[in-house]
């Protein structure tokens, strides 16, 4: 039976399922199998992982009392509708991932709210990429690159990039650290034990 939980708040196993057949349909398009037991319990520790992640965060959100605004959960949802290629596009997206206008809307909100609980809590103002990181990432990029028998564009055109890179990367190491922090002060039940 699974039952996992976080501070007294249950993972609903639908959700869990949902979850674990898009990630193993993810990992089928990427040209991996993900059928051997190991293959699924590595994926099934993942997907939990995440469930668990995204639990402490919206809990923490709830806690401080944070909400988006309608205001900025319209801009986005208008920033996806010109992504998608207008309403038609969108709606078949949405139909696609079995989501209404009203959920999407809803995650949209929840997305925001984390967002801003994250920017409370992870300083991320103070990072910056380094011309030696800059360097480094692109002779490790440009070996990788050149391997695989790939040009590589000088330095001059991929800096930019790469400084954005290196700064997302730290920003991600930051939130990963932020949501530990999360995990070590809450109560979290697995049940089977993975």
């Amino acid at each position: 039976l699974f039952r996992s939980t976080v501070n007294g708040v249950a993972i609903p196993k639908a959700t869990f399922d949902t979850q674990m057949a898009s990630a193993v349909a993810s990992y089928q398009a990427q040209g991996i199998a993900a059928t051997s037991t190991a293959e699924l319990t590595q994926i099934k520790t993942q997907v939990l992982d995440n469930l668990i992640s995204n639990e402490l965060l919206n809990q923490g959100v709830t806690a401080a009392g944070i909400k988006a605004s309608a205001a900025d959960v319209e801009t986005q949802y208008q920033t996806l509708l010109t992504q998608a290629g207008g309403a038609d596009k969108l709606k078949a997206q949405m139909t696609t991932a079995n989501l209404t206008e009203a959920q999407l809307r809803e995650n949209i909100g929840k997305q925001l709210a984390v967002q801003t609980y994250l920017l409370q809590n992870i300083d991320v103002k103070s990072i910056t990429a380094s011309d030696a990181e800059v360097a480094q990432f692109y002779a490790d990029y440009s070996k990788a690159q050149k391997a695989a028998g790939q040009t590589v564009p000088v330095l001059a055109t991929l800096s930019a990039q790469i400084k954005q890179q290196i700064i997302s990367n730290k920003e991600q190491t930051l939130v990963t650290s932020f949501i530990a922090t999360l995990r070590a002060k809450a109560t979290v039940v697995i049940s089977p034990t993975l």
